[in-house]
C-alpha cells in the first residue's frame, strides 16, 4: 500500500493494518474524558446537537457576507424569543462585553475608539455584593467601575450621572441577594437607566429566553455551549433593538474593542439552530431520561458498606438531575476527593464532582446525567463500585 505524505504516521499505519484511523485526540496524546461533571468550559462544554452539527457543517461550505449573516440571524433569534433584537457573539462572557460597550460608548466611533478609555462616557455599574463573581470581569474589562449594593435602597443610592447601567446575575451557584429581579428591573427603568442580566447558564427552561425579555430585561446574555447544545464558542445577546444594535457596532468583524471577540459563520448558524431545537424540546422527558440514568448508578452501588446514595434537590429548573453518591469515609479509608482523582487517572478518565465545593455545598460525590452518553452512566457505576468493593475489603 502507498502511504500518503498528507496524513499523519499513526494514521497512515492504521490505514495499512486496515484499521480506523486514530481520533484527532490520540493522535494529539490526548485522553478523552466520560463527562459525569456537567457543562463546564474546561471539559469542552456539551455535545453538539446533531442538527446544530449539520448546521454547522453546511455553514462551513460556503462564504457569507457576515453583517448579512448576522442581521438576519438576529431577526430569526427575535422571532423565536420574542425579544426585540439579538445576535450570536462567542460565548457568554463576550456577550457581557457588548453590553457593557453598548450601555457606555454606544455606536459613537470616537467613544468606541477609546475604550477602554471611559473618560466622557458613563462609567459606572451597580451589582448586587451577592453577585460579584469571578465571571464579572467581562463588565470590568470595558473600564467600568462595578458599584456594589446590597439592599433595594442601596441600589438606589448607588445611581447617579455616572451610572451607565444595572447589572443582574441569575446563577443556582450564586444563591443570595436581596433584591429579585422584577425589583431591579424596576428600580432601572424608574431611574432611566437599562439593566443588563447574566443569564449564562439559565437554560433550561429554554422558555427562559423568552421570559426574562418579558420582564423587561434590556440586554440578557445567554451561553451557546451549554445546555443549548450548541457550539462551545457561542453566546446570545438579546433585548432591546437600539442597545443591541449598539453592543453588535462594538463587535467583530468592526474593528474596535471587542474585534477580539470574533464569531464565526459555523458559529452563527449552529446557535440559531440550537436555540429552535431548544424551544420544541421536551424538557421533562429529557430530564426523565436522565434521572433513570443516575437511578441505574445508585442502584449498582446499593448494598456496599457504608454506601447510601441520594439526589440533591434543585435550586431552580436549570439544575440537571445530581446523584449524590456517599459512604463513611474514615470507616473505609476514602475520601470523596480521593475518589475524584482515581476516577480521573484511571481508564477510561471520568470526572465527577467533589460536592463540598459547590454552591450551596453538599455531602458526597456528585454523579450528573446532563453530558453522560448512552451506556456512559454504567461505566462509571462499575468503576465507582470498584473503588469502593475494594477499600471495603482492606
Amino acid at each position: 500500500m502507498l502511504y500518503s505524505a498528507g496524513l499523519p504516521l499513526a494514521a497512515q499505519a492504521a490505514q495499512a493494518a486496515g484499521s480506523p484511523a486514530p481520533s484527532v485526540y490520540s493522535r494529539l496524546g490526548v485522553r478523552t474524558v466520560i463527562n459525569a461533571y456537567g457543562t463546564v468550559t474546561t471539559l469542552g462544554g456539551t455535545i453538539l446537537h446533531p442538527e446544530v452539527k449539520r448546521a454547522m457543517d453546511e455553514a462551513s461550505r460556503h462564504f457569507v457576507a457576515i453583517h448579512e449573516l448576522q442581521k438576519k440571524a438576529g431577526e430569526r433569534l427575535a422571532e423565536l424569543t420574542g425579544a426585540e433584537s439579538g445576535f450570536v457573539t462567542c460565548g457568554a462572557a463576550a456577550a457581557l462585553c457588548l453590553a457593557t460597550c453598548a450601555v457606555t460608548a454606544g455606536s459613537d466611533p470616537l467613544k468606541m475608539n477609546r475604550l477602554p478609555d471611559l473618560t466622557g462616557m458613563k462609567s459606572e455599574i451597580v451589582i448586587q455584593k451577592a453577585h460579584r463573581n469571578g465571571y464579572d470581569h467581562a463588565f470590568r474589562m470595558v473600564g467600568v467601575h462595578l458599584v456594589e449594593a446590597v439592599t433595594a435602597d442601596d441600589v438606589r443610592r448607588s445611581i447617579n450621572e455616572k451610572t451607565a447601567a444595572l447589572a443582574m446575575v441569575i446563577s443556582h451557584g450564586l444563591p443570595g441577594g436581596k433584591v429579585d429581579l422584577t425589583e431591579m428591573i424596576s428600580i432601572a427603568h424608574s431611574a432611566g437607566v437599562p439593566l443588563i442580566l447574566d443569564a449564562a447558564a439559565e437554560i433550561p427552561p429554554a422558555d427562559n429566553m423568552r421570559k426574562f425579555i418579558k420582564m423587561g430585561a434590556d440586554l440578557v446574555a445567554f451561553s451557546g455551549g451549554k445546555e443549548l447544545r450548541g457550539p462551545q464558542c457561542s453566546g446570545l445577546l438579546l433585548g432591546r433593538k437600539a442597545l443591541v444594535e449598539a453592543a453588535y457596532a462594538n463587535s467583530s468583524p468592526n474593528s474596535h474593542l471587542a474585534r477580539i471577540a470574533k464569531v464565526g459563520k459555523e458559529e452563527i448558524a449552529g446557535l440559531v439552530t440550537a436555540v429552535e431545537v431548544a424551544l420544541r424540546k421536551d424538557e421533562a422527558a429529557e430530564r426523565r431520561h436522565r434521572e433513570e440514568m443516575l437511578s441505574r448508578v445508585a442502584d449498582h452501588v446499593a448494598g456496599l458498606p457504608t454506601v447510601k446514595s441520594e439526589f440533591i434537590p434543585n435550586l431552580d429548573p436549570s439544575h440537571s438531575p445530581r446523584l449524590s453518591l456517599q459512604w463513611d469515609e474514615a470507616k473505609l479509608g476514602l475520601s470523596v476527593r480521593e475518589m475524584v482523582k482515581r476516577l480521573h487517572d484511571g481508564e477510561p478518565s471520568i470526572a465527577a464532582a467533589d460536592m463540598a465545593h459547590f454552591q450551596p455545598a453538599w455531602k458526597g460525590l456528585g454523579i450528573f446525567a446532563n453530558e453522560l452518553q448512552a451506556g456512559e452512566e454504567m461505566i462509571v457505576a462499575r468503576r465507582v463500585r470498584e473503588i469502593l468493593s475494594e477499600k471495603a475489603k482492606g
